[in-house]
């Protein structure tokens, strides 16, 4: 008998921020607890006890606080309504700066510090079958993290869909009823961790996804210097588009060639910032390249079907597009593709997954 197919979850957030936390906490009060236990482990395991972890979660809560309010007081309802307290759902949303600062503390080597491996693409209206923009990627991280979409529904600000980890309030994938969408990718850079206490980069993503206009969501991701490198693709339903190559003090800007981006972990333009993260893992090179290939040969044909079939890839398995746990690797080391994302920013549409698109089904849910 065949194993039924993980289901991507969503739910609907609604009221105000509080509320919404609030929501979000007590649906997935038990996910949320597994999530937490997950990166403690793997903070330890990676050389960092717990009270260095929680003196660092002390130190984000006045910042995030003071960077953004909102996002404070939905952060607040998290934690009420999971039950945990709130220096535990801010390790969560500082995740990648408690991460590398911690680890730049117990071992002063950035590499120790391995960010999310992802494969992310956009595509302009001029190479798709049907005159849409998409933008998506496989999420690569950890086994066994538990992820939702986020259906957030508000008057004053954009509603938006986008994927996140149980427990965390700003998604890191989405799309916004005005057709922005953002992906995420893992980087390594020299001066990650230096300066840990900067604005969070999933608070940072949240107003992303808040913006109405381009440079609006662009301007979280460069107006203020950053503790760690991350590459993030923000689109527009109208088929403008930009790569963004962040580290800590620099960023590059990468646009379309041919009418399509990709991209993977290692930073594509050197003049102003190193590359660090494919000495870890150095599929990478490959990755981004061949989505590339498998993409372009269906220009003018590119749809929802020629995205799938190029996201299940299995060139390199188990370090393909289409990621699976490298059984040779130590358990805490190992990564996955924990979801595979499409979004069709003129319908406002995302298509999610539960796991490795292979053995998943995909899942819509509308901004619209």
């Amino acid at each position: 008998m065949s194993q039924a197919k993980a289901t991507l979850r969503g739910v609907e957030l609604t009221g105000t921020p509080e509320e919404r936390g609030v929501t979000h906490g007590t649906e997935f009060a038990d996910e949320i607890q597994k999530n937490l236990e997950i990166y403690l482990d793997v903070f330890e395991y990676k050389g960092t006890d717990e009270e260095t972890v929680y003196e660092q979660a002390e130190e984000f809560i006045p910042l995030i606080e003071n960077e953004n309010r909102e996002y404070y007081d939905e952060m607040k309802g998290v934690a009420e309504g999971s039950g945990l307290s709130l220096e535990d759902i801010t390790i969560l949303n500082a995740r990648y700066e408690v991460m590398y600062s911690a680890f730049k503390q117990a071992a002063d080597e950035v590499n120790e510090a391995s960010p999310d491996a992802c494969t992310a693409f956009a595509a302009q209206q001029e190479i798709t079958e049907d005159g849409h923009t998409y933008l998506g990627q496989n999420w690569d991280w950890m086994p066994g993290l538990e992820t939702f979409v986020m259906d957030i529904r508000r008057d004053d600000k954009p509603n938006m869909v986008a994927m996140t980890e149980a427990g965390i309030v700003g998604g890191k994938i989405g799309v916004n009823e005005h057709g922005l969408g953002m992906t995420l990718n893992g980087l390594v850079t020299a001066k990650d961790g230096e300066h840990p206490f900067r604005k969070p980069f999933h608070v940072r993503f949240r107003e992303v996804l808040d913006a109405e206009r381009m440079d609006s969501a662009i301007a979280p991701l460069i107006t203020k210097d950053r503790a760690c490198s991350g590459n993030v693709i923000v689109a527009h339903a109208e088929g403008e588009m930009v790569n963004i190559e962040i580290a800590p003090e620099t960023a590059n800007y990468l646009y379309p060639q041919e009418h399509l981006i990709t991209h993977a972990n290692h930073v594509e333009d050197r003049s102003s910032m190193n590359s660090e993260f494919e000495k870890l893992i150095p599929d990478t090179l490959c990755r981004a390249p061949r989505l590339r290939r498998l993409l372009s040969r269906h220009s003018g044909e590119i749809g929802t079907e020629v995205i799938k079939d190029a996201l299940r890839d299995h060139f390199g398995r188990p370090n393909s597009i289409c990621r699976h746990p490298n059984e040779d690797d130590p358990e805490l080391d190992r990564l996955q593709t924990n979801g595979s994302y499409i979004m069709d920013l003129t319908d406002r549409r995302l298509l999610g997954t539960a796991g490795p698109p292979c053995e998943s089904e995909y899942r819509s849910f509308s901004a619209a």
